[in-house]
């Protein structure tokens, strides 16, 4: 189950790629293009759950061929390392992918839940006449004791309950009929930007603008596939929108916002694991996209037999300033 942070990372992402193919003029009855959050994907040795994925599907006649133009990974509690291997495997089994983004969520200080019997621990009980009770995202965001800003951990009870350092994104282009190589370093093939905690999202911004182009000239060679006697010029000459005027701003807050949500999270979540017993609603709460990532670091570790390639993956390109 992907997390507040993963989810968001992609929102705007799917807005925005969203008024892109709305507004190309493909044939509505020839084929179907679908954004999705969270559906799975096959590879070679698992299925993963992709945090967006674009597919295109042929309307009439059976379903022959489903098409993936479009892949999007949030790495948060995995490491560098193993996003991007997921990621070539994902173009191993799906070498026609036209775009790739990959964003990488990084904490300042990993996430560590409070000691039962703290200071802090008490503080937070929120005992009530009848019975405790978890205090509401509004209680508990206003008990924050530093400012509201990137770079700054949200804090509570002095407790760091979460701590957003920085948000990156990675974008892959193919430029020919080979498939994508996220070793590459040709700035021809990728480019880089930053969200957090300051915004250069430029190159990303163009690369997705030449991203979109090919996705729409993939629909255009679809289309004149599934009905070759049909005249498609109209899409053949269509340019996609402008994302020059692309609200990263927004973006950003975005997130500041996810991680205050984040934070709460985290609370409820030790909150419930202390002083929540009855049956139904005790401690056994888990964290289902940790697990999810934790168990495909163990099954990559196993299964991942073959050869890798010399030259280096990708990796977070942001140095986390040192804690006072």
């Amino acid at each position: 189950m992907p997390t507040v942070l993963h989810e968001t990372s992609f929102d705007d992402l799917k807005d925005l790629i969203g008024d892109v193919i709305k507004a190309l003029p493909y044939d509505r009855d020839i084929i179907s293009p679908k954004i999705h959050m969270g559906q799975s994907l096959d590879t070679k040795d698992r299925w993963i759950i992709p945090d967006m994925t674009i597919s295109v599907t042929a309307l009439e006649g059976p379903t022959e061929v489903v098409l993936i133009p479009f892949y999007g990974e949030c790495s948060l509690t995995e490491t560098d390392e193993h996003v991007f291997e997921k990621v070539e495997d994902v173009i191993a089994m799906h070498p026609d992918l036209i775009c790739v983004v990959v964003v990488l969520v990084r904490e300042a200080t990993k996430y560590a839940a409070l000691v039962a019997g703290s200071t802090a621990s008490n503080a937070l009980y929120n005992e009530t006449d009848n019975e405790p009770q978890p205090l509401s995202l509004k209680s508990f965001i206003n008990l924050r004791t530093t400012p509201r800003s990137f770079g700054e951990p949200i804090m509570v009870a002095g407790h760091t309950w979460c701590h957003v350092a920085s948000v990156e994104y990675f974008v892959w282009v193919r430029k020919d009929e080979t498939p994508i190589d996220i070793r590459s370093n040709d700035p021809a093939d990728m480019v880089y930007g930053i969200l957090v905690p300051m915004i250069d999202m430029n190159a990303v911004t163009q690369m997705l603008e030449r991203g979109l182009t090919k996705i729409k000239e993939s629909f255009l060679t679809f289309q004149e596939q599934i009905e070759p006697d049909l005249d498609f010029t109209t899409l053949a000459e269509a340019r996609i929108i402008t994302l020059s005027d692309w609200n990263w701003k927004s973006a950003s807050k975005c997130l500041n916002s996810a991680s205050d949500t984040t934070a709460h999270k985290h609370y409820l979540k030790w909150y419930k694991a202390l002083f929540v017993t009855e049956e139904g609603d005790n401690a056994s709460y888990v964290d289902l996209q940790e697990v999810y990532e934790g168990n495909q670091v163990i099954a990559e570790g196993s299964e991942r037999k073959h050869a890798l390639p010399s030259s280096k993956l990708p990796t977070s390109r942001f140095k986390i300033p040192k804690l006072a």
